[in-house]
Parts: C-alpha cells; structure tokens; sequence
C-alpha cells in the first residue's frame, strides 16, 4: 500500500514530462512561425531588390534624359521652377534660344523651329539660283566689257606710242633750243664777271656792258616767249587716265594705285583727249577729281569736284598734276601774295599743306613780308609759282609803302634768277588749275552781301596766252619798276584791312 502512494519522484517524474510536452509544443510552435518568418524575410528581400534595380533603373533613365535636355540639375524642379532645377531652367532655355518660336514643351518647340528652317532652307534656295542666274549675268556682260577694254588698250597703246615719238620729237626741238639759251646764258655769264673786274676803272664801258646785258636778257625773255608761244612746247606729261565714270554718282576710276604710291586726297586736273599740250594754261581742262580710295597696284577711285557740262569726263581722259610723280618728290618756288579764295586773308598755310601733303615740298620762298627763304633755285625746281604783287599806291605809310617795294623787288629777283635758270614761271590761277584744287569760296558772289574789292580779274599766267612781244616793266633791267597788277586789297601784312 505504501508502494501504491505518489511520492515526490512521481512528481517530478510528472513535472518534467508536462515540461517536456510543453517545451516539445513551444518549440514546434516556434519552429513553424520561424519557418514562415523566414519565408517572408526572403520574399521581402527579392521585393527589396526588386525595388531597388527598379530604382536604380528610373535614376538612370533621369539622369540620361537631363544629360539629353542639356541640364543636369541636382533638383527637377516638380514643386520649385526656378533656374536652379531641370525644368526651370529648361522653360528658360526654350523661352530665351526659340524667342517667338517658343512653345509650352521642347517637342513642340523643335517641330515648329524645324518648320520654320524648312522654309528658310527654301528661301535660300531659291536666292541661291536667283545668285547664280546673277552671276551668269555678270560672266556675260564681263566677258563683253572685257573686249570693250582690249579694243580701248590697243587704240591707247598706239595713241602712246605716237606721243611718244612726238615726245621725242618735241624734246629734241626744246634740246636744240637749250643749248641755244645755255650758249646765251653763258655768255651773259662772261659779260657780267667782265663788267665786275671794270667796274673801278671804266664807268662808261661798266654801262655799256650793262646795257648789252640787258639787251641778252630781253632777248632770252623774247625767245622763250616765243618759244612756247610759236611752237607750242610743253615739258609736262599725263600721270595717268581715267579708265571707267559712272556720271550718276560723280565718280571716276584711274589707272594709279598703290604700286604707283598714289595718296589718298590726291587732286588731278582732268584734260581733254585733244589736248594742245599738258599744262599750258586752262583751255584744254575739263575738270578736276580727287583720290578718295586706293583699290589696288593700278586702280584708284575719285570723285568728280569740278566738271564742264559741255565736255563731261570720259574714259581714257589724261590726268595731271604738276605736285606729284610716280616714284620722286617735286619741289616748287613760291613768290608773292598767297590768296586763294579772294577774302583778303593769307593762304600760304593752306597752300604749303596741299602742297606737302601730295610728298612734294617748297624750297625757295619769297614771303608777303619780303622775305627771301630758300638757297636758291636748282634744276630740281618744278615751277616758280607767283602769287598778287601789292599795288603801292594802297599804302597808307610810308612803313607800308617800304615793305611794299621790298616785297616787289624781292619778286623780280627770284623771276629774273627762274629765267636764267630755265624755271618755269606760272601763276597761282593755273597752279591751281593744274592740281585740280577748287577754292571754297569765290572772289565774288553776288547778292552774297560781301562786298567785291577787285578791280580787275586775274589774268591767266599759262604760257598759252599771247604775248604782246615786249618785256613786262616788272621783270626788266629798268631801275624803276612799272606798277604790278592787284587785286585792290591791301594785305593785312601792310595794314590792309582783309579779314
């Protein structure tokens, strides 16, 4: 009976049967959620990097689609379209680069810039034949002008050619006539030192000898007047011509250039075809230009600043100017009152500059004061160019009156010296004239309400005027000097009243 009784083994024999039953369940319990959680966890895990490639994926995709649009902004912008974010600044951009072609998306905005080069790229077309349509004008009429141009060189070459052999011809005339003045010249030369070593111990023969050489002088004078008047000789010939006018915009081409160191503002007088000889007076010029452009080694453009309706400017018209020369500087002589636009006003300045500004230059000078500056003419002297004599009777002092006098005196010195020396003498008129300059302003233009003080018109100075066949006062052995031709101003270096 005692045997039968539970005892404490039994119970903890029955303890940890229950806790083993108990543990065995919690244990499959446990187990079977374990197995379902890790059942999830991987489906979890591929979703995740289901996820995450698609991701990935999208990011790609928006980071080549900015690189594409051309902004690669950190922000898209969806909330905030500011210039900072892909789409703020990509409206920007279409606003700013399509202006009026603009459209609300770049899709839109392509197509109608497409649209809009499609019919340029027409337009294009169609003035590219309108181009070539041109051009085969323009072959066509060139190749026309270009035979115009050889039928023009021939007839000028053989026109060249024949002024050349009367060139010649002419040269070998002013040669013989030279030597005939140099044999006179020389002799005048061995009468003057003959009357010097005379001169203390015979008073009646130094006045014979002085009067023979006055007779020389005159003589000299005479045939160099008739020289130029009889046969018509002129040192000088065209620097060029003029190859092509266009009358409707008063503009000339000529055949100088940069090879020919032609400056630009250069003026030229222009001459008839049938002209009696460069620069001999004012007769055969038609008109006058000045270099504007330098175009190439032979080619030059110039306005037309003086013309004569009667006789326009043509092709292969002669130009000249006596201040310019292909490859050499000229020199000149001044001597005189300078007033080129008849205001009472000194223009030597002016002059000097025309004259410098052409790489020419002024080596003998007799001032309006009287003042000779210079060495003396040389063989290099181009011309003596005389300006207005005062008139003595305008002197108001006798202070006036001396300076005048001095002024004359000086004046016929360095005439007398240009004779002797075969210097050219002309008149500022024909300088002028011959340069192709026009002046502003005239002596006298009525109703202008500036009064005319000149009491008679300048007398052209060209050796193409007549000669009356005698000595003028002013240039003779006389002691007493006739009275000098004047505009009837007084220069303000006398007191004069010009402005």
């Amino acid at each position: 009976m005692a045997a039968s009784k539970p005892t404490a083994v039994h119970f903890s024999l029955i303890f940890f049967v229950m806790l083993t039953l108990i543990c065995g369940v919690m244990a499959y319990l446990n187990f079977k959620d374990l197995g379902e959680a890790n059942v999830k966890l991987d489906q979890a895990q591929k979703d995740s990097q289901r996820d995450g490639a698609a991701v990935r994926k999208l990011d790609e995709e928006l980071q080549a689609l900015k690189k594409l649009i051309g902004n690669e902004h950190e922000d898209v912008g969806l909330d905030n379209k500011t210039p900072n974010t892909v789409i703020g600044a990509t409206e920007l951009d279409i606003k700013t680069h399509a202006e009026i072609l603009a459209e609300p998306t770049i899709k839109n905005t392509l197509i109608k810039i497409s649209g809009q080069l499609n019919q340029t790229k027409s337009q294009l077309a169609q003035e590219q034949a309108a181009k070539n349509a041109l051009e085969a004008q323009f072959l066509a009429l060139k190749g026309e002008l270009d035979k115009v141009v050889d039928e023009h060189k021939k007839a000028r070459d053989g026109s060249e050619k024949d002024l050349a052999d009367t060139q010649k011809i002419k040269e070998e005339e002013i040669g013989a006539k030279d030597q005939q003045i140099s044999a006179l010249q020389k002799e005048n030369e061995e009468i003057l030192i003959e009357l010097d070593q005379l001169r203390e111990t015979d008073a009646k023969k130094i006045k014979d000898l002085e009067t023979k050489n006055n007779t020389y002088a005159s003589l000299i004078d005479t045939l160099r007047s008739r020289l130029d008047e009889v046969q018509k000789v002129s040192f000088e010939v065209p620097d060029g011509v003029v190859r092509t006018v266009d009358n409707s915009t008063g503009v000339v081409w000529i055949n100088l250039g940069e090879a020919d160191r032609l400056p630009k503002g250069m003026t030229f007088s222009v001459y008839r075809k049938a002209h009696q000889g460069i620069g001999r007076g004012e007769e055969d010029i038609i008109g006058a230009i000045e270099v504007t452009k330098i175009l190439g080694p032979h080619l030059s453009e110039a306005r037309i600043v003086g013309d004569d309706i009667y006789q326009p400017i043509s092709p292969a018209d002669p130009i000249y100017t006596p201040l310019w020369g292909v490859g050499r500087p000229e020199t000149f002589a001044i001597s005189g009152i300078i007033d080129l636009d008849g205001d009472g006003k000194s223009d030597m300045d002016l002059l000097r500059r025309i004259i410098e500004n052409a790489n020419a230059r002024i080596d003998n000078e007799v001032t309006e004061n009287g003042e000779r500056i210079g060495n003396g003419l040389t063989v290099h002297t181009k011309f003596l160019v005389i300006g207005e004599s005062p008139n003595i009777d305008d002197a108001k002092t006798d202070e006036q009156r001396d300076k005048m006098q001095e002024l004359i005196t000086k004046m016929k010195e360095i005439s007398d010296e240009a004779r002797l020396k075969a210097v050219r003498i002309i008149g500022i008129n024909d300088f002028l004239s011959y340069i192709g300059y026009k002046p502003q302003r005239r002596l006298h233009v009525p109703g202008s309400g500036i009064p005319s003080k000149i009491q008679a018109g300048a007398k052209k100075t060209g050796v193409s005027a007549v000669s009356s066949g005698t000595v003028s006062g002013a240039y003779s052995r006389n002691t007493r000097l006739k009275q000098q031709t004047s505009s009837g101003q007084t220069s303000k270096v006398f007191g004069g009243g010009g402005k």
